[in-house]
């Protein structure tokens, strides 16, 4: 029997994919697409029910004088309060390292598969409507997808929205240029636009190698230069939260 990959169907649906070009994308029919939705919800369910029956345990019965229970209250108040906002802190710095991690990983696909988008978006002659959707909402629809393939191919769902993202990393390598042509050190700022322009953008992209020899520098100064530029080409393409420099 074949085996059903439902990480999938459940990520093609958070993509924003339909249930019957799910079906197409899985080669299964509509009904057992649903059927296997609708067990997979059922199983989650029992689990979810037998785990809280798991946590439920007798509770002994203490009796407490009222200034006994208050004091209890009054202390476990402070120590819970403390707690809470010492959880909150390392949720919320997790939170941003977590989702600063995700925007210059999904900077980096962009730029491996940027070709791969601006050929589908010249070459498309269909589905070329106008959309209300803006290149930050495509961006942002990509912070809670986890498989690269998913994000490329919910990107390509039509030639107007790959269209949208090419324009806006053209434009944001463009104010990357000029910002580097502006900088004390713009020297090397410049030869980090050209190493990530020869690595990905070009139309005869560079091997690192290539890259090395043509700047005179080693191949790990490529890859940190990569890192560098990457890292502001990640803020101006997702906005400043993904600049991961402080």
């Amino acid at each position: 029997m074949k085996k059903i990959d439902i990480k999938k169907i459940i990520a093609l649906q958070k993509a924003g994919w339909k249930m019957e070009s799910i079906a197409i994308e899985m080669n299964m029919n509509l009904d057992a697409i649903n059927k296997v939705m609708t067990d997979y919800k059922e199983r989650e369910k029992k689990r979810v029910d037998t785990k809280q029956k798991e946590k439920t345990k007798e509770v002994s019965v203490i009796s407490l004088t009222t200034e006994q229970l208050k004091e209890i209250c009054d202390r476990a108040a402070v120590v819970g309060a403390r707690e809470a906002l010492k959880i909150f802190e390392q949720e919320r710095n997790k939170e941003y390292s977590d989702r600063v991690d995700r925007r210059l990983r999904n900077t980096k696909l962009l730029l491996r598969n940027y070709h791969v988008l601006k050929e589908h978006a010249e070459n498309s002659v269909f589905g070329r409507t106008q959309m209300e959707e803006s290149a930050i909402d495509i961006l942002e629809s990509m912070m809670s997808m986890y498989n690269n393939e998913i994000i490329i191919e919910s990107i390509k769902r039509s030639a107007t929205r790959t269209a949208i993202i090419v324009s806006h990393i053209e434009v944001m390598l463009g104010l990357y240029h000029s910002y580097c042509e502006h900088t004390s050190s713009y020297e090397i700022d410049l030869r980090r636009y050209e190493v990530i322009w020869d690595m990905y953008i070009a139309d005869q992209t560079l091997s690192a190698k290539e890259i090395a020899e043509k700047q005179n520098i080693s191949i790990r100064n490529v890859y940190e230069d990569i890192k560098v530029a990457t890292e502001r080409l990640s803020a101006l393409i997702f906005g400043v939260d993904g600049l991961k420099v402080h």
